[in-house]
């Protein structure tokens, strides 16, 4: 690889990141998101009142305009995707103001989507990342997300997002075990996915929605959507394709067609240690930097992001920052990851 960042990835290097994961890893067995309220809490009224220890945001983030939905909001989509587009809106703001992102999580009641998503609300959805390892640390506050939408029990809100023409991608981070697979291959046979092909006007799946959400974009004329899966699975984009084809097929073999012939969904790799957050971070925070916020996430200082550059309806320009890489096939880092770093 060419790129300055690939050339930190040394076998040594990765030897220590592996025993520095699996310690944070099990320091952080629970997750901590209680909401704090006080003078100091972040938002973007004190933004300019924090500590000279913490970068913010120098662009203005009210002239941000969404051009990305993201399902899943978890520690590692905003410690990856959410932090490359800040970094890169800290680089060029007015040639990338149109890529902000909307959080969106599917309505689930086992889990505290709700809960995540009024902790983010009340900080004006701004973050605090801590880039941290042996030696080093840096605290720098996210100011890429502009919007999380409200965790409807139909899911309305981002069906309805997913049909604005100004969203051009759709990106995923729903675990490797989030695309319906056995055996490696699509299951059609899924009693939810059945749902949703027998009901696609009230679909229960993101893959579901992302279809009905396609059909609509041909029926009005409009472009279709990137999907961009971020999960750490080998080709995600050609899984990601596979799950909504299968689906697409089963509903309208002309749909289908379509779908296949204008919706791109790249394959990318991923790289980015990212624990889960603790209560010893929230104070931490407090602490060292004099204000507190409720969703904090820590995480090693690496991080890189591989894609295949196929994005029709364009793309933020991410080939501005030096952990980024656009190739022609994603494959020679996905082994070289399984092999040395997963290994």
């Amino acid at each position: 690889p060419s790129s300055s960042s690939s050339s930190r990835h040394q076998q040594s290097s990765l030897v220590s990141r592996n025993v520095l994961a699996t310690k944070r890893i099990a320091a952080s067995s629970r997750l901590y998101m209680a909401t704090v309220v006080d003078e100091a809490a972040l938002n973007e009224e004190s933004l300019t009142k924090l500590s000279s220890k913490v970068s913010v945001p120098a662009y203005d983030r009210s002239a941000l305009s969404a051009g990305i939905l993201h399902i899943g909001v978890g520690n590692f989509h905003r410690a990856h995707q959410a932090a490359h587009i800040d970094e890169l809106l800290q680089k060029d703001f007015d040639g990338n103001k149109q890529w902000g992102i909307v959080g969106g999580s599917l309505y689930a009641p086992d889990r505290p989507t709700a809960e995540k998503r009024a902790q983010l609300q009340s900080q004006d959805w701004l973050q605090t990342i801590v880039e941290q390892d042996g030696e080093t640390q840096r605290a720098l506050i996210l100011g890429s997300m502009i919007d999380f939408l409200p965790v409807d029990s139909d899911n309305g809100s981002i069906q309805k997002a997913m049909v604005d023409p100004n969203i051009k991608i759709v990106s995923l981070t729903v675990t490797e075990g989030g695309y319906y697979l056995n055996d490696g291959k699509f299951d059609v046979d899924h009693p939810e996915i059945q749902h949703d092909i027998n009901n696609l006007d009230a679909p229960k799946t993101v893959y579901g929605m992302i279809v009905k959400a396609l059909k609509h974009r041909r029926d009005e004329g409009n472009e279709p959507l990137t999907v961009l899966s971020c999960d750490n699975l080998p080709h995600n984009g050609d899984v990601v394709k596979s799950v909504i084809m299968g689906i697409a097929k089963e509903v309208d073999s002309d749909l289908a067609k379509w779908i296949d012939d204008n919706v791109a969904c790249p394959n990318n790799m991923v790289d980015r240690i990212t624990p889960k957050t603790t209560g010893e971070q929230l104070e931490r925070i407090k602490k060292e930097y004099g204000y507190s916020d409720s969703w904090p996430i820590f995480c090693e200082p690496f991080t890189q992001w591989v894609l295949e550059d196929t994005f029709p309806q364009g793309r933020p320009n991410l080939e501005l920052l030096d952990s980024v890489t656009f190739v022609h096939d994603v494959s020679p880092y996905e082994f070289k990851k399984i092999r040395i770093l997963n290994g």
